[in-house]
């Protein structure tokens, strides 16, 4: 084998002494990374937690609302239903009552001119 030369083998030494210390650099910074991580995905869970608890109230409050809301409609959909109805029936009896009342109309209105016609022909006779 070969030996490297002596002019070679100080740089090469120093080579491998600077990676090992980036090496180690870096590996620190890696596993400082990791624990920033692991601790902010704690923080972000605890968050989570104390937000779900927060908000739950709130949930089921509005979730009662919408439920009143929606009942409310509801009785206000079938009142306007029946007030449609009695509209309804309401414009038919009276679109037939009156076609009876002007027919019955029409009856009075020709027998009250044969009477003040009858009246008048007795006066002036």
């Amino acid at each position: 084998m070969d030996t490297i030369p002596q002019a070679l083998m100080q740089p090469l030494e120093l080579f491998v002494y600077v990676s090992l210390v980036l090496v180690l650099i870096t590996g620190i910074f890696l596993i400082k990374l990791l624990l920033d991580t692991s601790n902010l995905v704690n923080s972000l869970q605890d968050f989570i937690k104390v937000t779900r608890v927060e908000l739950e109230p709130a949930i089921r409050e509005i979730n009662g609302t919408l439920t009143n809301i929606n009942n409310i409609s509801s009785r206000i959909n079938s009142q306007v239903d029946n007030i449609n109805s009695g509209l309804e029936k309401g414009g038919r009896l009276i679109s037939d009552n009156s076609a009876k009342v002007y027919k019955n109309a029409r009856v009075m209105g020709s027998q009250l001119k044969e009477t003040l016609i009858s009246v008048a022909r007795v006066l002036f006779k």
